[in-house]
């Protein structure tokens, strides 16, 4: 039952990390952009970035049980 949340929540971890990454290049593309669409990509990334963090310490917390 641990092993199946574990992957569950690396699975998502993956997905999170792919979209951060598309949205970074994304962003470094229209960089030159309008001011809200700049403000708008950073606020993503900032999103993205803590929702991956969150996920890599539920599952070490997982994983240390």
């Amino acid at each position: 039952m641990m092993d199946e949340k574990i992957k569950k929540l690396e699975k998502e971890l993956s997905r999170y990390q792919k979209k951060l990454a598309q949205l970074t290049a994304d962003w470094s593309e229209t960089k030159a952009g309008s001011r809200y669409g700049d403000e708008y990509g950073e606020i993503q990334i900032k999103v993205y970035r803590s929702m991956i963090e969150a996920l890599k310490k539920k599952i070490l917390e997982l994983k240390k049980k």
